[in-house]
């Protein structure tokens, strides 16, 4: 989603299949003016300043497959997509079939991953994904399997809302009384002593000329901390961690809405 329109996947069955269920067929109508270009210049930048040079690439949680697409358009060979939604999967694979792409997606587990084949040289993981897993010991078995589908010197790049975010209700917009056919509702509340952020989001969609329908989801994030996250990539063997503030390559602030971290697979 866009940058006012925010999270991504879900990742492990335990948050409820639920999420990006109903809205799976209108979620790139829902994504409509976010910037994936941008997505794919920060990823290739951070790739050129770890001097890597990846052609067979996971994108763990691809949700619709919008950036697995473009990574397919860049040049990189070999790519699969993996997410749990299976709405959201099936909407990757008949967009793939339209588009005349062959694009290798995959209805998986991050924590239980299990992809037969060569290693891969680098995997993504976009847009908020891992916040979705609200057990941290489902997170270091995600770490854990990532690394085991990495080749040596593999990259793993992915980001996280922080915990100022989600106590700070980023997750609370609306976009009501705006042209969009696709309007929305969100409502966040983060619960300090579980630190999940729970955001009901009420959804009422007006197509043109079709018949309007209103459906709810929601959504659930894990406010993981910087120091914990450096703690597990380090428990599953990675290396060499570098932390930026998301779509730089600036050191994280106190006020750092989102962080992106690279580690490297010994």
């Amino acid at each position: 989603m866009d940058d006012n329109a925010q999270s991504d996947e879900q990742l492990t069955s335990a948050n409820g299949a639920s999420q990006f269920d109903v809205v799976a067929p209108l979620y790139d109508e829902l994504m409509t003016g976010v910037p994936y270009d941008r997505w794919i210049d920060y990823l290739q930048q951070i790739i050129r300043l770890h001097k890597a040079s990846p052609r067979r690439v996971l994108d763990l949680a691809c949700g619709t497959g919008n950036v697995t697409e473009l990574l397919a358009e860049h040049g990189f060979s070999s790519i699969v997509g993996v997410d749990i939604a299976q709405a959201m999967i099936a909407e990757a694979r008949k967009k793939a079939a339209q588009r005349g792409l062959n694009l290798d997606y995959r209805v998986q587990d991050a924590a239980e991953l299990d992809i037969p084949g060569p290693p891969f040289d680098l995997c993504i993981s976009m847009f908020d994904s891992l916040n979705y897993i609200l057990q941290p010991e489902r997170l270091q078995m995600a770490f854990h399997k990532v690394a085991a589908h990495l080749t040596r010197n593999g990259l793993f790049i992915f980001d996280l809302n922080t915990e100022y975010a989600l106590v700070n209700g980023f997750f609370t917009q609306d976009n009501r009384g705006t042209p969009a056919a696709l309007q929305y509702r969100w409502q966040s509340q983060y619960d300090r002593s579980t630190r999940i952020c729970t955001v009901n989001m009420q959804f009422e969609h007006k197509p043109l000329g079709g018949s309007p329908c209103s459906f709810t989801e929601v959504h659930r994030q894990f406010a993981y901390r910087k120091d914990e996250i450096l703690e597990m990539l380090d428990k599953a063997g990675f290396m060499s961690v570098d932390v930026y503030q998301a779509y730089t390559l600036r050191p994280p602030s106190r006020t750092s809405d989102r962080l992106f971290y690279v580690a490297i697979r010994p």
